[in-house]
């Protein structure tokens, strides 16, 4: 299945459900915003996405505290699930995603490589968090991530 029609899909189901959607990304840089606002009448489903970068921008909007940061980085699961926390929190939507992870060529380490990805997923109440690893250079990582994420939100809301 394409990603095109993965986020065709979810859009449907979201629709159907009446349920809203919100993203907080990072290594992404909106790409999973953008695959979601390339299907028409998304804005019945999509509330908003933030790409935040920075880690200034993860405290500042989303609510990661700093001790977060500092303790496991912004490439974590703990980062994560409090991105997912503060998109979920700011948007009221039914259902956020959050991103982090090194996308490359640099920022790697042996503990996290390039290719290192958190996807948090908060819907109703509970909070799942995906930890992977993919391989290829800069833009791939980022096209695995964003399909990723729609083939764990369809299985989530489906």
């Amino acid at each position: 299945m394409s990603t095109k029609s993965i986020y065709k899909r979810i859009g449907i189901i979201l629709k159907e459900k009446k349920l809203k959607l919100s993203i907080a990304e990072s290594c992404t840089g909106g790409f999973i915003a953008k695959s979601i606002t390339d299907i028409a009448g998304s804005s019945k489903y999509f509330i908003c996405g933030i790409v935040s970068y920075s880690n200034e921008s993860k405290i500042k909007l989303l609510g990661v505290r700093k001790e977060t940061l500092k303790k496991y980085g912004a490439v974590s699961e703990q980062t994560a699930r409090e991105m997912v926390q503060g998109i979920k929190r700011t948007s009221k939507a039914d259902i956020a995603i959050a991103t982090t992870g090194i996308a490359g060529p640099t920022g790697g380490t042996k503990n996290k490589p390039v290719g290192t990805v958190y996807i948090a997923i908060k819907y109703k109440n509970k909070i799942k968090i995906f930890h992977f690893i993919f391989s290829g250079n800069r833009n791939s990582i980022r096209k695995k991530t964003v399909k990723k994420v729609g083939k764990l939100l369809l299985e989530i809301i489906q």
